[in-house]
């Protein structure tokens, strides 16, 4: 799918922390479409709390194919763009953390862990309360696999 069509379907999106890295860092070309719309009120980029702490802490933007250097302190510029026009922070309701703990021990089931898919578990959980697309990397697709019988309506799109 182009970067346009990625924009025709998207008025509001969640975002797990891998596609935060890249979106606020503007890392992928898409990343970058994404940011520049959600600053300029383009589309409403919706982030759980969770991919925002776990995207802070990311060291890398754990793309297989990239080669460039990634400085310490990404939080610093995430942080900025969370600030920004069109991003919308959002902390879990009760509901929704119980929620996404029963995801997570569906993940650990399958020995599937870490924060990275915890953070994961509430963007699912977040996605499918607002009845919005999900947007995450496709290196994070094991985080959602364990959850295609869960969650067999959640829609990801790629950046």
């Amino acid at each position: 799918m182009s970067q346009d069509e990625l924009l025709a379907r998207l008025e509001t999106a969640v975002v797990d922390a891998y596609s935060l890295y890249r979106i606020a860092l503007g890392h992928t070309p898409r990343g970058s479409v994404l940011r520049d719309a959600a600053l300029t009120g383009d589309i409403r980029l919706v982030v759980p709390a969770f991919s925002f702490g776990v995207a802070c802490a990311m060291r890398t933007c754990w793309d297989e194919e990239c080669d460039e250097r990634h400085p310490p302190g990404a939080g610093a510029a995430i942080r900025r763009f969370l600030g920004g026009h069109g991003v919308e922070a959002a902390e879990p309701t009760p509901e929704a953390t119980v929620a996404a703990g029963q995801l997570y021990a569906d993940c650990a089931q399958h020995r599937v862990t870490g924060a990275e898919v915890l953070a994961a578990c509430h963007t699912v959980v977040l996605a499918g309360d607002r009845g919005t697309p999900l947007v995450s990397a496709a290196r994070a697709s094991y985080c959602y696999l364990p959850l295609a019988d869960r969650r067999p309506s959640l829609r990801i799109d790629y950046v």
